[in-house]
């Protein structure tokens, strides 16, 4: 991920992508695929501890997920306030570095409050609730991307899009407008769609792994609909606006090249 955010980040600059970004890309994705073989071998041999009680042993450190949960609004506006007065305080002595800690700092509070969100408790009313819709067609569409079931999300896809778009554009000299000066013509531009996209990444992941597994001490749970077509919901706006992007900026490069 960090490797993909880098190309994104750095495509503008007067540099070559050297051959260990492709490398370091694929790596990335073979370890996914490991990972997904690892923990579907494990359900199959029925290792994985399922209970009505929930699984693991010892402490669970939901408890205390649970209370930062509680108090989200409080913890956030200070961690608000904290950032914003840091950010004032180095863009005094350099704001390029303080314009290029803006991105770094939305991701990572997406992905923390993400974080907080799938391992949190779910209320049992929301998760008993069915959300399945009556047509068939969209029944079967919707388990193919249930990120219940496998890592393989939407916004992982499309991230690794993005990322390729930018490496081969480079290798076979295309010039991407990104836009990422002065008056762009969409809502964002792709370097900026593409952190965002990488946030959704993460809670995607979230939501596969402590359906499966224990994780950092929080023991695995049944993960409800509810949260699913949360994670949707926030696929059609990021994922659909990145995508449309994405197109555009592909089409131009290669009809003005």
């Amino acid at each position: 991920m960090s490797d993909g955010l880098w190309v994104v980040d750095t495509y503008n600059r007067n540099i070559t992508y050297p051959k260990e970004a492709f490398i370091y890309l694929m790596i990335g994705i073979g370890l996914t695929i490991a990972a997904y073989l690892i923990i579907q071998c494990e359900r199959n041999r029925g290792t994985l501890v399922k209970d009505k009680n929930g699984p693991g042993i010892g402490k669970d450190n939901r408890i205390f997920i649970n209370k930062m949960w509680e108090q989200r609004e409080k913890i956030g506006s200070g961690m608000i306030v904290f950032l914003f007065i840091m950010l004032v305080v180095v863009s005094i002595f350099d704001f390029a570095k303080a314009l290029g800690l803006i991105q770094p700092l939305i991701l990572t509070g997406m992905t923390g409050y993400s974080f907080l969100h799938i391992m949190r408790d779910e209320d049992e009313e929301m998760k008993e609730t069915n959300l399945q819709p009556r047509n068939p067609k969209i029944r079967c569409f919707l388990r193919l991307i249930d990120y219940r079931e496998h890592l393989f999300s939407i916004p992982l896809l499309l991230f690794i899009i993005i990322v390729m778009t930018f490496l081969l554009s480079k290798h076979f000299g295309l010039m991407l407008s990104l836009e990422t000066s002065g008056n762009p013509r969409y809502v964002m531009s792709l370097p900026t769609s593409a952190w965002i996209t990488a946030a959704l990444v993460f809670a995607c992941a979230f939501m596969y792994i402590i359906q499966h597994c224990n994780f950092f001490g929080i023991h695995r749970a049944e993960q409800g609909e509810y949260k699913v077509i949360q994670i949707h919901f926030a696929e059609i706006i990021v994922c659909g606006a990145t995508f449309l992007i994405w197109l555009v900026v592909l089409v131009l490069a290669l009809f003005t090249s």
